[in-house]
């Protein structure tokens, strides 16, 4: 009687750890999952190549066709890298952003020559012109770009009024810290910026998701470390041989 009395209330205790095992079962099946993925060097990451047209016909002695004409960026959680590559190979400018650390650094390769600087908290990267006194007006105008709605912004500054489109279905935190666009919480589609002498406007042709080796955002131990000063003027020499 006292067994007959009792089952009831142990069929429904086994039924109620049945289900915290089950549910313990799936968050170990799924914890693996992620550490296995993390053990990989793995990272999903928004992938955008931006067509690079250059606003002027000459840098220095160098007509601005012969420039690299696209550049790639990889949007993740924790880094953003952008990579422009030429001059048949010899030549690579690459920022890796640490969104965590709200930092910037700057690899240039050239010619085998390899340099590195790391950007301190909050700074614009080296080689990138800041805009004078920016002010924007969000618009709500639209356009497809790259099949994306871009929504167009106008900014002015002291110099220069222009427009720059953003897309809002991309999620991505500080999207625009290697751009002078950090105040823009989207990543942008269409927008100028200015290298060294260089001034530029890149509008988003090809856009995907994908992965990533996680050693794409680290630094190679090969590359020298400079001061500032000194990879800009190697930018500006590369970009103008003036």
């Amino acid at each position: 009687m006292i067994v007959s009395y009792f089952c009831p209330y142990l069929n429904c205790m086994l039924k109620k750890y049945s289900y915290i095992l089950l549910f313990i079962s799936f968050l170990t099946f799924f914890s693996n999952c992620k550490r296995t993925d993390e053990k990989s060097g793995v990272v999903e990451a928004d992938y955008i190549e931006y067509n690079v047209n250059y606003l002027e016909k000459m840098a220095g002695d160098i007509p601005t066709r012969m420039l690299p004409g696209m550049m790639q960026a990889y949007y993740t959680k924790k880094h953003i890298r952008t990579e422009i590559k030429g001059f048949f190979g010899q030549f690579m400018l690459v920022q890796i952003a640490d969104l965590r650390k709200n930092s910037v650094i700057t690899m240039l390769n050239f010619f085998g020559n390899k340099v590195v600087y790391y950007g301190k908290k909050g700074e614009i990267p080296a080689g990138i012109k800041a805009l004078n006194n920016p002010e924007i007006v969000y618009t709500g105008d639209t356009m497809t770009i790259c099949g994306l709605t871009s929504t167009r912004a106008e900014v002015t500054t002291n110099e220069d009024f222009f427009d720059i489109y953003f897309v809002t279905d991309i999620d991505v935190n500080s999207p625009n810290i290697t751009t002078p666009y950090n105040f823009i919480d989207y990543v942008l589609s269409d927008f100028r910026v200015q290298l060294s002498k260089l001034k530029m406007q890149l509008v988003m042709q090809h856009h995907e998701k994908t992965t990533v080796q996680s050693s794409a955002f680290e630094v190679p131990g090969e590359y020298v470390e400079v001061s500032r000063d000194t990879m800009e003027s190697l930018i500006n020499s590369l970009f103008t041989k003036e």
